[in-house]
């Protein structure tokens, strides 16, 4: 092989390379400029409350709350997939209650041409609700509420910080049940705020 055609080989093989560089990174630019709320694609996020009183009264309230996602974009828009909930609140130093449970949510983003989403949220909770009561001795007493079921309709607004990253603001309406009568039915309204990490999965769309 002479060298001129040995050059001209390695010129054809560096812009062949660099083409291909150039089409991939345009390829991972529109994947990632469109992995928000595209079918295929995962998420994962939650959030997260933590609150502490500053007071020394017998009274005062420490409230911690975490509600970790995951979810998944069965058709474009459409995001599905489960909530657990962890609510822990201590109050004094005598008592303290601890709320878990999980369930399906159910949510449709409104894509806007900016980096806003609005969306309508609904999630259905399952949960077992305990009372704590610390004695003088230093023992404790412990009691299980009935099951309660929290239904939160809801309406929110994605604020895509990355392509990846959403920051959310929602506000539910949640509405809770007991499987027992004599504890009756309430209602709240909440505000929260929380994150989503959006994972892209390249398949047929």
């Amino acid at each position: 092989m002479s060298v001129l055609r040995h050059h001209k080989l390695l010129i054809n093989m560096f812009f062949l390379r660099k083409n291909t560089f150039i089409i991939l990174c345009f390829a991972v630019i529109y994947t990632t400029a469109n992995a928000q709320i595209n079918r295929n694609t995962w998420t994962v996020g939650g959030s997260f409350n933590l609150g502490v009183d500053m007071g020394t009264t017998a009274g005062a309230l420490n409230h911690f709350l975490i509600q970790p996602k995951v979810g998944y974009f069965p058709i474009k828009h459409l995001h599905a997939g489960a909530i657990v909930l962890v609510d822990y609140q201590k109050i004094g130093f005598r008592e303290a209650t601890l709320q878990t449970g999980y369930g399906p949510f159910l949510r449709y983003y409104i894509k806007t041409p900016k980096k806003i989403s609005p969306y309508i949220n609904t999630e259905v909770i399952f949960t077992s609700f305990q009372e704590f009561f610390y004695n003088g001795d230093g023992s404790s007493n412990s009691f299980v509420s009935p099951r309660e079921t929290l239904i939160r309709p809801g309406i929110g607004l994605a604020i895509f910080l990355t392509p990846h990253i959403a920051l959310e603001n929602q506000i539910n309406f949640e509405y809770a049940t007991t499987d027992k009568i004599r504890y009756g039915e309430w209602s709240v309204l909440q505000f929260s705020v929380g994150f989503q990490i959006h994972f892209y999965h390249i398949g047929k769309l």
